[in-house]
């Protein structure tokens, strides 16, 4: 704190309380400034404002102060407010009046409910089933209220600004009717837009994910990117995360310029154009990288802007801080948000006026409508969460001690209540709640003809829950029905009752238009994705007709289609697919890492050949030597950007390493497969023509083939071989060998159906079309004890029909909707656009219409 106050008196700061009680007194030495003063409209909820209004009364030769007159129910701090008043300036003066209006403006609390109870006038409640139908509600009621012959000013009280306050404004603006709306809403300016968002987000971390979402929403990316796409830039940075494993920029930017070839260069030198801002520095410093930053950008008009809020006292605070606290600075001071209102909103002297109730308090008015009035709109909720109940509590009573000390018995007799010259009150929560009551129930009094009051049954943030009216709402309802309970029941009938008005009305505030044939055709779409009578067409990711090219589809992909076909139509036959935003990529690192280990056991990756099957010890020394360059590159490359390897990354790399020697100790000791190839790839044929219809168009590795003989293989034809396929989770092997075939037939058809042993067997049939003798298939974890062979290449021929669908996907481009869409346990990919849910029964039936031979079996089971 002392530190803090130190700089303060560095830039010649002053705390707001501090800055109003020295205004006070440099008002008290000096000549007054002002001629005459008059002072209105201020009450107890004003009292932050008391030194200010002091210092303000002081400044002038002539100052009149008008209060409203106490009644018995005033809150202490109001009149604490008029004896502090009666104390520093003399004895209030009582104004007569002479109207029954201002009669009627002074009375408040209890005796204000009871006049407003005795009165003729009328209390309306209106109860709409959401936000729209109260909008609409209020605005139908405000007509009526208009039309009526003793309106004079209408107004629509609202607790806070809001959608309700929106919609209100925009109804009344459809029907062109002046009327000010002193609500108003807010309108971005130069600093609230999504670029400038994005860019304070990437200089407080500066990550892949931050530089992306940065990209995408600055206008033009290509001042930062140059010769290289977004696209091709976000597939580089990503593909070198995977080998990394470190999204810090410096590191990749390194790594792009030296390890990759293509574009890498290209994205080291778009990585190089990003200014990023010092971890540490003075306040001057960081202006000056900001400016920096700017200019890179081509925002002269930020920095203008940014310019224009700062003054001499930047350059006297010379400390050093953190750039978090720069950032949370720069995201304060940056505010640029105005309040915007319809032009025919716009109209101070309409008698139509919407308000909250603090401004429309001490106004005269013919008719009220107070909007929005459910739980927790008035009075406001306490705030000061700052602690726990206990602390807050014992707070309010030291605040309430506070109070009491600063209190004193005033000049003016027995019951004159003033606190000290040098003091003021703290509205703690009860004092609080107490004005707004207070306000709620002088501006109900005021009102000469009639008040309407409206709630909304449920909440727009929560639709789930119903939303009771606020005690307000409840205590004027019980006093006009004759203490009638308010429940849910006679919510629901005032609800209805609203609604059956509205429509009785015709709905005046709305325009009816015809739906227009989008409209239409949405809910065409909407009823034939959800009727589960009818295969998948045209609404459910499929062509009408026949797809217009035919896609290649990886293994990975055709092994995701099972799962989410949606996902992989969008992806194949669209080209969109939703951004890797992934914020746990240690699995996809790690298996890259141990795959890669593993496969340069063999000495020849990826180039299809075949090689002797190393000894165990040369296994095992070939994989540590390729984890060791990893390592050194790693441990390089953050060298070369001046920053340390974290230990974080260390622990990845030593758990990689230990899966890899796992995993590469299951191929040792194979006596008979005595020959390997390391990610032996799979190409689609180039042969002229078309596909025949049972043809699957695809691409893949294979992680390990092994091959057995005694003579050297140069290709699987004619050859018995053994596709493994290496996973780095707990995976258990397929179906086990010691079922019979009746029992291993309907269990393996689920594995492939969903996508467990579908890789290994679009594999195999792959070997075979090569011109495979015998092919085996293993799947290899660290679960699996012994690498033996678990299917062959006759139990994947016995359900052709599902590769055969799989096909018929792939040629007609028909796949429809399936699995659900944001499991509550487990992953599913991302929908790159707005999707609705479809309940997965319905999704099931139609799956199973669409794709017969894709549907998962029951298995029996026995006790």
């Amino acid at each position: 704190v002392r530190r803090f106050r130190e700089h303060l008196r560095t830039c010649g700061f002053h705390l707001e309380a501090e800055l109003h009680k020295l205004a006070r007194k440099r008002a008290a030495t000096r000549a007054p400034a002002i001629l005459n003063l008059l002072i209105t409209g201020f009450d107890g909820s004003h009292w932050p404002h008391w030194f200010s209004l002091r210092a303000a009364v002081q400044s002038t030769k002539n100052a009149t102060v008008v209060l409203h007159y106490p009644t018995a129910d005033f809150s202490s701090a109001d009149a604490s407010w008029i004896g502090s008043w009666e104390e520093a300036l003399g004895e209030a003066i009582p104004v007569s009046t002479s109207s029954t209006n201002d009669a009627t403006d002074l009375l408040f609390g209890a005796d204000a409910m009871r006049e407003l109870q005795r009165s003729a006038r009328r209390c309306t409640f209106l109860v709409g089933r959401d936000t729209a139908q109260e909008a609409e509600a209020v605005a139908l009621q405000c007509l009526r209220f208009a039309a009526d012959e003793k309106a004079t000013r209408v107004g629509i009280i609202f607790p806070r600004g809001g959608a309700l306050a929106r919609l209100v404004a925009g109804a009344l603006t459809r029907l062109e009717i002046p009327h000010n709306d002193g609500i108003a809403h807010s309108a971005p300016g130069l600093f609230e837009c999504a670029e400038w968002r994005a860019w304070l987000q990437l200089q407080q971390g500066a990550r892949i994910n931050s530089l992306l979402r940065f990209l995408r929403a600055f206008p033009d990316p290509q001042l930062v990117l140059s010769d290289i796409s977004l696209r091709e830039f976000d597939r580089t940075l990503r593909s070198a995360y995977r080998e990394v494993l470190l999204d810090d920029l410096t590191v990749l930017r390194q790594f792009c310029a030296q390890e990759i070839g293509g574009k890498g260069p290209s994205a080291a030198e778009a990585l190089g154009r990003v200014q990023l801002l010092p971890a540490q520095a003075t306040l001057p410093d960081f202006l000056a990288a900001t400016q920096a930053a700017f200019a890179s950008l081509e925002w002269k008009q930020h920095w203008m802007e940014l310019t224009r809020r700062l003054n001499e006292w930047t350059a006297q605070f010379s400390a050093e801080f953190p750039r978090t606290l720069y950032l949370r600075w720069l995201r304060e001071i940056a505010s640029t948000a105005t309040t915007a209102r319809d032009p025919a909103g716009d109209h101070p002297y309409a008698p139509i006026q919407l308000l909250t109730v603090p401004q429309a308090h001490g106004q005269e008015w013919s008719h009220l409508i107070f909007a929005g009035w459910n739980e927790g709109a008035w009075p406001p909720p306490e705030s000061g969460e700052f602690a726990r109940d206990d602390e807050i509590a014992l707070f309010n009573r030291e605040i309430l001690g506070l109070n009491r000390r600063a209190r004193q018995k005033g000049s003016h007799g027995e019951g004159h209540i003033s606190v000290d010259d040098d003091h003021a009150l703290y509205l703690g929560p009860s004092e609080q709640r107490a004005i707004a009551l207070r306000q709620f129930e002088t501006l109900a009094s005021s009102a000469t003809e009639a008040i309407a009051l409206s709630a909304s049954l449920v909440q727009e943030d929560a639709p789930e829950r119903f939303w009771n009216p606020s005690e307000l709402f409840t205590r004027l309802f019980q006093q006009t029905h004759q203490r009638q309970p308010l429940t849910q029941a006679a919510l629901k009938s005032l609800q209805i009752a609203t609604a059956k008005w509205l429509r009785d009305a015709g709905s005046l505030t709305t325009k009816k238009e015809l739906p227009s044939l989008t409209v239409e055709q949405t809910r065409v779409a909407y009823d034939h994705r959800r009727d589960a009578e009818k295969p998948a067409g045209e609404y459910d990711f499929a062509f009408r007709s026949s797809s217009p090219h035919i896609p290649i589809f990886s293994v990975t992909d055709i092994e995701r289609l099972v799962k989410a076909p949606a996902v992989i139509w969008l992806k194949k036959y669209l080209g969109v697919e939703a951004a890797d935003e992934s914020g746990n990529p240690w699995s996809a690192a790690t298996g890259q890492w141990v795959h890669h280990w593993l496969g340069s056991v063999s000495g020849a990756e990826g180039n299809q050949t075949f090689v002797r099957v190393p000894g165990d010890a040369e296994i095992e020394e070939r994989i540590c030597l390729a984890a060791d360059q990893k390592l050194r590159q790693v441990e390089r490359l953050c060298r070369a950007a001046g920053k340390p390897l974290p230990d974080w990354w260390s622990s990845g790399w030593q758990n990689a390493l230990c899966l890899a020697r796992v995993l590469g100790s299951k191929i040792e000791a194979l006596a008979e497969w005595s020959w390997m190839s390391s990610e032996w790839r799979i190409e689609p044929d180039e042969a002229g023509g078309s596909p025949e219809a049972s043809t699957l168009l695809l691409r893949g590795r294979v992680d390990l083939l092994l091959a057995r003989g005694d003579a050297y293989p140069d290709s699987v034809r004619a050859r018995d071989v053994w596709i493994v396929d290496y996973k780095t989770g707990w995976n258990k092997p397929l179906v086990p060998s010691r079922e019979d075939a009746e029992k291993r037939k309907p269990r393996l058809h689920n594995q492939l159906v969903q996508g467990e042993a579908l890789q290994l067997g679009l594999y195999a049939l792959a070997a075979r079309q090569r011109g495979a003798n015998e092919v085996f298939m293993s799947l290899v974890s660290p679960a699996v004890k012994t690498a033996t062979p678990q299917l062959s290449i006759g139990d994947i021929a016995a359900h052709g029909e599902v590769f055969e669908e799989l096909a018929r996907m792939q040629r007609s481009g028909v796949f429809g909707m399936y699995g659900i869409l944001r499991p509550s346990f487990g992953y599913a990919p991302d929908y790159p656009l707005a999707t609705l849910a479809v309940d997965p029964d319905l999704l099931d039936a139609k799956w199973e219409l669409t794709h017969p031979a894709l549907v998962r079996e029951e298995e029996e089971w026995e006790l």
